[in-house]
């Protein structure tokens, strides 16, 4: 049977149905596929089954080998989550059926868990809309400790050379090919191509010092939005057991891998947010550098894994519809992470008060590479919440202070623009003083400026401050009376048209990010074509 997928999924679906194992009132158990597992839901309890299979990159073909894969996946996962993983727990086949124990005719093994909560799990709360910044934060805390404390040495650090870096990537591309103008154009395939051996040809030198610094390590493999609940603990798990090069690598790799994860799940500016945050904390800055390349990788891997399954035909045609419309999306993704802009640039991210500026500005930012400046953040940075009682235009909100939070905003982004290549700076704008401002730095600098407006109806923007105020989410102190004054005091845009984008926010956040970076790639694009036809 260890050889025969036919005679091992009869097995599987024999075992859902067992009144041995599960209790009546669950049967038949919730069954899950992916595309080298099976899993089995029960009320209480998960049972993981290996399919027996051989990927090259894992090979599950003996009750041998499964049952070594199950013992390693329990060893690795209770690192992060020691509650979750019970046991190794063999199947036992008798004249009752199948069976949990020790003793008799072993027919398979499996990886027992507990259960957790549906409605905490990371992908059912971004759906859901439950998620907070706050618990984006937690997650962020989680990891960067996890991290820091994880396995490191030699041989590890082999997993973050140059070589293997390259070697992933051409495997990555050669088990891709046969999915070309079925998940991947060819157009798009052969961009990510070029430009992932150009990056690495020129960032040779950074690889090297990650490496020498310590930032390889044994980490989790497979950071997804599936593989975390948020419940009284956060517990991340199914990290990656069996290959050990899938699962150590720069830390930035495994950060950037939830990051996009976030973005597949419409929400690109928790990716930012939880990018920019676990740098923070692990006091990473070259971090933002790596996070384009690492990106474009991790969604690389979803589309290619996604497109594997293409050819399951255990899975029916409904999942394969909809493993192909996902393999699609995540090489969108990955083909988004390589289109930055190739000149100095300052982007104003502008808007009133609960019309989505700060989500906005932190999606453009993940989709261009670039860093976010926040007048929210630089405000709390300079007066704390001592002041918070105060209204609008007062305390930490009048003048002086105003002027002093935009001239820092000014001198943050300055700096990352000559850092990064570019920059986003996320405020108001209420003033045309403050619009000019940004226009003269960038002129000094000799850099482009571009602002992004983002509009909602009053009844919108209304909801949207309620529930924020709701769920205490966010840096934003403001409120409808905040929005309502701000709105009297707006002073019209005098930019041109070709340098001002208006959204309208009410439309979902993936798509409006996209459309504002596609439309500054096309402004910058239009602009050389032009230069080349003036010669």
């Amino acid at each position: 049977m260890d050889n025969n997928l036919d005679k091992w999924f009869e097995m599987v679906e024999r075992l859902r149905c067992a009144d041995t194992v599960w209790a009546k009132d669950d049967l038949p158990v919730e069954i899950i596929q992916t595309h080298i597992s099976v899993i089995l839901l029960g009320k209480d309890h998960v049972l993981k089954l290996k399919k027996p299979r051989d990927f090259g990159f894992l090979d599950y073909t003996t009750l041998e080998k499964r049952r070594n894969a199950c013992d390693k996946e329990i060893e690795l996962n209770r690192r992060l989550c020691p509650e979750v993983y019970l046991k190794t727990q063999p199947i036992v086949e008798d004249e009752r059926g199948f069976c949990f124990s020790d003793n008799g005719n072993i027919v398979d093994y499996g990886v027992l868990m507990k259960r957790l909560p549906e409605e905490f799990m990371l992908d059912r709360m971004v759906t859901d809309n439950t998620i907070t910044e706050a618990i984006v934060e937690r997650i962020a805390e989680k990891l960067s400790k996890f991290h820091k404390n994880a396995q490191r040495g030699s041989e590890v650090d082999t997993f973050g050379s140059l070589e293997t870096i390259r070697y992933n990537w051409e495997e990555n591309f050669k088990q891709t090919e046969s999915y070309i103008d079925r998940t991947i154009s060819k157009a798009d395939f052969e961009l990510i191509h070029a430009w992932v051996y150009r990056w690495l040809e020129e960032n040779e030198d950074l690889l090297k010092t990650r490496v020498n610094q310590g930032h390889i390590c044994d980490g989790h493999g497979d950071l997804r939005c599936e593989s975390i609940c948020v419940a009284d603990d956060i517990s991340i798990f199914d990290c990656i057991e069996f290959n050990k090069r899938f699962r150590c690598a720069d830390v930035a790799n495994e950060v950037a891998f939830l990051a996009m994860d976030l973005i597949a799940y419409g929400r690109p500016d928790l990716g930012y947010f939880f990018f920019e945050t676990y740098a923070q904390k692990a006091n990473d800055e070259q971090l933002f550098k790596l996070y384009p390349f690492y990106r474009c990788y991790r969604a690389y891997i979803r589309g290619k894994v996604l497109s594997f399954q293409l050819d399951e035909k255990e899975l029916g045609d409904e999942a394969h519809k909809a493993a192909k419309q996902r393999a699609k999306n995540y090489f969108r993704i990955a083909t988004d992470s390589v289109r930055q802009l190739q000149e100095l640039t300052i982007i104003m991210v502008a808007g009133l008060s609960g019309t989505g500026k700060t989500s906005v500005a932190r999606g453009i930012a993940g989709e261009l590479g670039l860093r976010v400046v926040s007048t929210d953040a630089i405000r709390k940075k300079l007066f704390g919440d001592k002041e918070k009682q105060f209204g609008y235009g007062k305390g930490k909100y009048d003048k002086q202070s105003n002027q002093l939070t935009y001239q820092k905003m000014l001198e943050m982004g300055a700096e990352l623009l000559k850092k990064d290549g570019g920059v986003v700076l996320d405020a108001t704008f209420i003033r045309n003083s403050d619009r000019e401002n940004v226009k003269q730095l960038a002129k000094s600098i000799g850099a482009k400026y571009r602002l992004v407006e983002c509009c909602l109806s009053p009844e919108k923007v209304q909801k949207r401050l309620d529930l924020r105020a709701e769920k205490k989410d966010g840096l934003s102190e403001s409120n409808w009376q905040i929005y309502q004054q701000q709105k009297i005091d707006f002073e019209p845009i005098k930019i041109g048209k070709d340098k001002h984008l208006v959204i309208n926010t009410e439309k979902d956040l993936l798509t409006n990010c996209r459309k504002a970076a596609n439309w500054l790639r096309a402004k910058f694009q239009n602009e050389e074509k032009q230069k080349a036809v003036n010669g």
